[in-house]
């Protein structure tokens, strides 16, 4: 076939040249569409920062480093995990309006549906002697109009004093890799309970330990982890999924105010500031006497503010 002078035919050139297949149109849209907008973002911030040449290679070396250690799966779970959740499962709070909704928080690997529910006056199930300073926590499930929310379910979960979750199995937890304590009673610190004709709520539990990740020390992850002063644990939390009907379920955390490790996790978006509240201590004898206590114990007030569904059309 005879070409025009000052033409090129590249597709053909390169069948011709080399082997090649022609180019074509792209079988996945998708990936065009979301590496279009990856590249130049990542670029972006190359330039913002003046990164150098040296610096972008000590990325592609720790990027290999992560690969050999069989680490790149759980960075990526860490670093990214959140927004990909955000996404899908909290998509109705991801982006949310001025309305006053309760923070969005994922959920976790260690939620197991099923748990039992409760009769008032209400206590999360835990052993006789579970180690722990007692928690009092109460507060009211309202819509973003402030309107009191009846029989709404609240589905707690929370780790014991040892940061130890009931319930857990190693396929859980992949791709973390850390000790499970499987002496645990089924569905211990577990459990829903239904709000009042105020939509409030109360019961007891006890004070959460520190969830460490598990990462092995002196690895690649675990170096990267400390370069940014971040630490491997989870601040302390509580779990919950809120539900009622007309509403969009929210699953979220509180976390404490006292403690820490907030703002230095892997991700700290996860740890928003509106999901954070104070405690107090009560170590009056009198006070914790007369609940029938023989130690201090604390008390938290979380309120949880529901946004509405779109009505079905």
């Amino acid at each position: 076939m005879s070409r025009t002078a000052g033409t090129h035919d590249l597709g053909t050139d390169r069948t011709e040249n080399n082997g090649r297949t022609p180019m074509s149109t792209p079988e996945n849209t998708r990936l065009q569409a979301v590496f279009n907008d990856l590249q130049p973002t990542i670029e972006d911030l190359i330039i913002k920062h003046d990164v150098t040449q040296e610096e972008f290679q000590q990325a592609i070396a720790f990027l290999q480093d992560l690969a050999e250690a069989d680490e790149l799966m759980l960075a990526s779970f860490f670093y990214f995990g959140w927004g990909v959740i955000m996404a899908n499962e909290g998509r109705a709070y991801a982006n949310p309006e001025k309305d006053g909704a309760s923070t969005y928080v994922p959920t976790g690997p260690a939620y197991v549906p099923g748990a039992p529910l409760l009769e008032r006056p209400y206590k999360l199930p835990m052993r006789p002697d579970e180690p722990g300073e007692p928690l009092l926590v109460s507060g009211q499930v309202r819509s973003t109009s402030g309107e009191p929310i009846v029989g709404a379910e609240i589905d707690i979960w929370t780790a014991n004093k040892a940061g130890d979750y009931s319930n857990m199995t190693r396929e859980m937890i992949q791709p973390m890799d850390f000790p499970l304590d499987e002496s645990l009673p089924p569905f211990n610190l577990r459990g829903k309970m239904l709000t009042d004709d105020e939509g409030r709520y109360e019961y007891w539990q006890v004070m959460p330990g520190i969830e460490w990740l598990g990462l092995r020390e002196g690895g690649p992850l675990d170096g990267f982890f400390k370069k940014l002063g971040r630490v491997e644990a989870r601040p302390l939390h509580i779990h919950a999924i809120v539900s009622a009907a007309g509403f969009h379920p929210l699953t979220t955390q509180t976390h404490f105010s006292d403690d820490p490790f907030i703002g230095k996790t892997f991700d700290p978006r996860t740890t928003p500031a509106s999901s954070v509240y104070d405690t107090q201590l009560h170590d009056d004898p009198a006070d914790f006497k007369a609940r029938g206590l023989d130690t201090p114990y604390h008390t938290m007030t979380i309120d949880y503010v529901l946004r509405p569904a779109a009505p079905a059309v």
